[in-house]
Formats: C-alpha cells, sequence, structure tokens
C-alpha cells in the first residue's frame, strides 16, 4: 500500500472487502473457523490501513469494530482484543488528539489484561497509557 500511494489504499479496501464477502459465505456452524475472529482481523487491518494514510476519523470505528468482533470470543479473544484496543488507543491519542478518551480505553483494557493473565499485553498497554498521561 505504502508503495502504491492512493491506488494503493484503494487496492487494500478493495482486498479487506473481498475477505469480508469470503467470510460472509462461510456457513455459521462451519467447524475450525471463527467468524468472531475472522471479522475482527479485517476490521482491524482496515483501521491499520486507514489510519496509515491519516483517515483517522474513518480509521477509529473500524478499530472499534474489532474490539467487539474479539469480544465475542471470549477468552480465545483476549490477545487481538488487547491488540485492537492499543490500535483503538493509538488512533485516538496520536491521530486525533483525544488523548484522555485514549487514556480511559487503554485503564480499562490493561486491567483486563492482568485479569486475564496477560502480563505483557497489560504491560504494553499501560505504557502508551503513562505516555499519553505525560503529555
Amino acid at each position: 500500500m505504502s508503495a502504491r500511494e492512493a491506488e494503493g489504499l484503494d487496492a487494500a479496501l478493495v482486498h479487506l472487502a473481498r475477505a469480508d464477502a469470503v467470510r460472509a459465505g462461510v456457513p455459521q456452524d462451519a467447524e475450525d473457523f471463527g467468524h468472531w475472529y475472522e471479522r475482527g482481523t479485517v476490521h482491524y487491518r482496515r483501521a491499520c490501513v486507514l489510519a496509515e494514510v491519516e483517515r483517522y476519523e474513518e480509521a477509529l470505528p473500524q478499530a472499534e469494530a474489532a474490539i467487539a468482533a474479539h469480544e465475542e470470543g471470549g477468552e480465545h479473544g483476549e490477545v487481538p482484543r488487547a491488540e485492537a484496543v492499543r490500535m483503538a488507543a493509538l488512533i485516538e491519542g496520536k491521530g486525533l488528539g483525544h488523548f484522555q478518551e485514549a487514556v480511559g480505553r487503554l485503564t480499562t483494557a490493561a486491567t483486563r489484561c492482568r485479569a486475564a493473565g496477560l502480563t505483557e499485553a497489560a504491560d504494553i498497554l499501560e505504557a502508551l497509557r503513562q505516555d499519553y498521561l505525560r503529555r
């Protein structure tokens, strides 16, 4: 995407739309296919693509959709959920300048990660939170 600029953005968004269409075609009861995970991953990637081209207002809802999708995975969704929260906080803080909102998001997520035994994820979220608090 970076090398192809606007054309690359369009190609990336089309690719992600195709991924959504493929996922939608998989039966809900298919074994060994986590609809929540795949949906969350596509939303996460779309958030990353949009953030890379500084379309933060569009990227944040995609990151939030990724968080919600990974929430459906229960304990299996905690790690990708934590990463989606990190991305949302980066977009919210560094992209949109909404540091207080991002701090709140990070505080809740770090606490949740610690409760789930995800110490490394909690530490990463807490480090970003501390960075935002210093601003």
